[in-house]
């Protein structure tokens, strides 16, 4: 019994948390200035063919993103234009979270795919459009 207490906390404050960060990125505050990192993967043909984790830093100048592993950041082309959103297919839900959303946009650079869960779909969309 105390065990299931004791996790149902340990939920409970995993899950306030989880709220709070995303609050932090969300639409107002991004609008204020203030730079969020939203967590994503990226998929571009100038870098090659996998999916790389990271965070599209958002809100402070152009998008940038920024490798989960090393020091790597990439300044996104500021050429996008948006071909689609989509789900993932069974091959890359292998790869992504197959919960998250596809954005497509193309480029002078190549084709940009960018993953990102349905709740930071509106605010990365927005944020890549305006740069």
């Amino acid at each position: 019994m105390i065990e299931l207490l004791f996790f149902a906390a340990v939920a409970a404050l995993v899950g306030w948390l989880m709220r709070r960060k995303q609050r932090q990125r969300s639409t107002a505050a991004v609008a204020a200035g203030e730079a969020a990192g939203v967590p994503c993967m990226l998929k571009w043909s100038a870098l090659g063919s996998r999916w790389r984790a990271g965070r599209l830093v958002i809100g402070a100048g152009p998008p940038v993103w920024r490798a989960s592993w090393g020091r790597r950041e990439l300044a996104l082309p500021t050429d996008l234009r948006r071909t689609g959103t989509r789900s993932p297919s069974a091959r890359e839900g292998m790869s992504i979270n197959p919960g998250s959303r596809i954005l497509e946009y193309a480029s002078s650079g190549g084709v940009v795919l960018v993953a990102v869960m349905p709740d930071d779909l509106d605010l990365v969309g927005k944020a890549l459009e305006s740069a």
